[in-house]
């Protein structure tokens, strides 16, 4: 029995360190460096957000109570549906561990239960991580003293509003860290290997941008909670984040608590345990389907990509070299599955603050929605911004070290870094000329004249030019296989470039877009600046590359034969 127990808390442990030991967080594996950190991005914006509260109290409202409370019920759903999205594969057993702990006297049952007690030491762990702060600061902010018939009472009950709190943010989390578990194991118990391969993406996508969009709607309509919750509420009955909303006020007031609050707390807690049932019901089924295909081994049919495609490629990328880096970049993000939930993440984040900026909502009696001249002009710049710079981001990730050794066994030159470079800039231009076709063409759909959608595809095409070589201007590393060096990745340096420059530049390319829109004259001349621009660009980096006097004598980690003097 104790050697039962030692090998289960032995697969407890490695379970629960392979949900931080990922080199998406840190590069060098760093667990407890890792927790901590991860846990204090998730519970400082609580205890920030109570703090900055303690003015509006006692004065507040009451729907601007319900306002504050809302906030953290939208945050601990969204961290918590977030935080299940970044660890997907992790969610489930993967080929790794099967592959290498089935050979071991390590039981079926045991692997499974520790994967799942470790699941749930990590659900827990940021749920608490992420609730706690809000929990105990905003009923000590809301609790206030006042004078009622000539004497000082306290006129909020602390303990009241805590157990609500607890309560509703907790349901909220752990619907959403459950609803992405059931959607997992349905989707192994139902999809083939490839076809889940195909379709986790998108989903993942799709459903950043869902909790994106809860949270940026709270920050654009937050203020207007009385109208769209006093009267009917229709489609509001599909946001799950209202229905533990309701939870709050119902366990905070009781029958006092508002009509909405009555209407939907039942949906919280009839959710919540058919999510439950459906999670605890498919997770040993796919704990089964992912044992069977490790077992089996994945996926071996290699799909050729299309001809045209091919052709395309071969014409865009001359040079061996960016066309050997160009193919591993792209074969690199189809097989890894950490790079392709990044990615999705930046593509639903992009796709939800797009969203928030072309629709408009009118929360009156009767809600209506509504499309923004301007909030379309700014989806361009916007998507074509986010994915360069995604895609930027992703490549500095070394997430396939085990490749460079072929690049350092080869000597790898300024010109060989140089190639790398051009291959990763064409990747990621041709992607976002593809953001700008997909763009005009939904435009298009919209109605728009042909007029605005030149400047739209001119504008897009220089936007896109720009940006990569902005971006990739000093990369000067060969994607996906470099180790991060330490002090290279600055917080304050990306707040501002997506907190600061981001809301100015998309101003900026509005006014832009819809100042050529009246004089196409001046969008000939801005398309000659960005070929001019772009050729200065290249170069400088031409003649960056032809110094090689640097790499002189690099042997890197392995005796090289030098083959290539003779």
């Amino acid at each position: 029995m104790r050697r039962d127990r030692s090998v289960f808390s032995y697969l407890l442990q490695h379970f629960f360190r392979r949900f931080f030991d990922n080199d998406t967080l840190q590069a060098e594996g760093d667990t407890q460096t890792s927790v901590v950190r991860a846990l204090a991005i998730v519970a400082v914006p609580g205890l920030m957000f109570a703090f900055w509260l303690q003015n509006a109290y006692p004065r507040r409202t009451m729907w601007g109570a319900i306002e504050d409370q809302y906030f953290f019920v939208v945050f601990s759903f969204v961290v918590m549906g977030i935080v299940a999205i970044f660890e997907w594969e992790m969610l489930f057993p993967d080929r790794l561990d099967f592959v290498i702990l089935s050979p071991l006297s390590v039981r079926s049952l045991q692997m499974l239960g520790a994967k799942a007690a470790a699941l749930g030491g990590f659900v827990g762990l940021f749920l608490v991580g992420s609730n706690v702060c809000g929990t105990l600061t905003l009923p000590a902010v809301t609790t206030h003293v006042a004078t009622v018939n000539g004497h000082l009472r306290v006129v909020s009950d602390f303990w009241r509003q805590a157990a609500a709190h607890a309560l509703a943010v907790s349901m909220a989390g752990l619907f959403a860290a459950l609803l992405f578990v059931a959607l997992g194991g349905v989707m192994l118990c139902v999809l083939s290997a490839r076809q889940f391969r195909v379709i986790s993406p998108l989903v993942q996508t799709v459903s950043v941008m869902g909790l994106v969009l809860l949270l940026v709607g709270y920050l654009q309509y937050g203020d207007a909670m009385q109208k769209l919750l006093s009267g009917r509420l229709g489609w509001l009955r599909l946001n799950p984040t209202l229905w533990f909303l309701a939870v709050y006020e119902q366990r905070l007031h009781g029958a006092a608590a508002p009509e909405f609050a009555q209407q939907l707390s039942g949906y919280a807690y009839r959710a919540l345990a058919i999510t439950a049932a459906i999670a605890v019901a498919t997770y040993p089924l796919a704990w089964a389907r992912m044992r069977k295909m490790a077992i089996e081994g994945g996926a071996t049919g290699k799909s050729e990509p299309l001809r045209w495609i091919a052709n395309m490629i071969h014409r865009i990328v001359r040079q061996p070299g960016e066309r050997a880096v160009f193919h591993f970049i792209g074969q690199t993000i189809r097989r890894n599955n950490q790079y392709q939930v990044y990615l999705a993440m930046y593509c639903g984040t992009g796709l939800a603050f797009s969203a928030a900026c072309a629709v408009t909502f009118h929360p009156t009696g009767a809600a209506g929605w509504g499309l923004s001249d301007k909030g379309l002009h700014a989806v361009m710049p916007l998507l074509v911004f986010w994915g360069v710079a995604g895609l930027r981001a992703a490549f500095a990730f070394p997430l396939n070290l085990q490749a460079a050794w072929v690049y350092r066994v080869t000597r790898v030159t300024a010109a060989a870094l140089n190639e790398s470079t051009e291959a990763a800039s064409r990747w990621a231009l041709i992607c976002a000329f593809g953001v700008t076709a997909c763009v005009a063409a939904a435009l298009a759909g919209l109605g728009w004249d042909a007029r605005k959608l030149l400047v739209q595809a001119v504008c897009g095409v220089c936007l896109a030019v720009l940006l990569t070589d902005a971006f990739f201007l000093f990369l000067q590393r060969i994607p996906f296989a470099q180790p991060r060096m330490p002090g290279k990745t600055s917080l304050p340096l990306m707040l501002t470039l997506y907190v600061g420059v981001l809301p100015v530049f998309l101003f900026e390319m509005v006014r832009v877009e819809m100042t050529l829109e009246r004089d196409l004259v001046t969008l000939v001349f801005v398309a000659c600046g960005v070929v001019v621009t772009h050729l200065a660009v290249l170069r400088l980096t031409r003649r960056s590359a032809e110094s090689e006097e640097e790499m002189e004598g690099y042997e890197g980690e392995f005796q090289l034969l030098n083959l290539a003097e003779r």
